[in-house]
């Protein structure tokens, strides 16, 4: 039995680790990535990538996506997502790509990652130069849980500004 439990626990947290999504809630929290970065005059300086996610209910979440690349160039998107088939889905119909195509970004867990890509780049007006939101990810061990205070003043913030020009 002693030689036994190791293989059990290893077996729980592979399973824990390969657990879809079932519902927006699944994949809340704060997701957090930092690193060296750089800019073409040589300077050195860390930039901390950022996804949210805030649970609204079981089918639906807002998500928002700060990513930042070489040189001082970001990616910034957010806005409500719908919950289908394991990920959520953020569209964005009046900010489409160079080729017309509609923004689309989907989020999910993949084992010990939270993955996102918007396809073959349908959601490039978010991003500068060097930015881009295709095949992205973050290790699933960096969520955090957002306070209720706090997941309150990003949703309201959201709602006073979705409507500006």
């Amino acid at each position: 039995m002693k030689r036994l439990f190791p293989v059990l626990i290893l077996l729980a947290a592979g399973a824990a680790l390969a657990q879809d999504a079932t519902s927006a809630a699944d994949l809340a929290g704060r997701y957090t990535y930092s690193f060296r970065n750089g800019d073409i005059s040589g300077a050195r300086f860390t930039s901390t990538d950022s996804v949210i996610v805030v649970a609204t209910g079981p089918g639906e979440a807002y998500v928002e996506l700060d990513l930042n690349f070489f040189n001082g160039h970001q990616c910034s998107i957010g806005g409500m997502a719908s919950f289908e088939d394991g990920r959520l889905v953020h569209r964005d119909a009046e900010m489409p790509n160079h080729d017309g195509v509609p923004c689309r970004l989907s989020l999910w867990r993949d084992g010990d990652r939270l993955r996102w890509t918007d396809g073959e780049g349908s959601c490039r007006a978010f991003c500068g130069a060097r930015g881009s939101l295709t095949d992205g990810e973050m290790r699933w061990s960096s969520r955090r849980a957002i306070p209720r205070a706090e997941q309150n003043r990003i949703l309201e913030e959201y709602e006073r500004t979705r409507d500006l020009p």
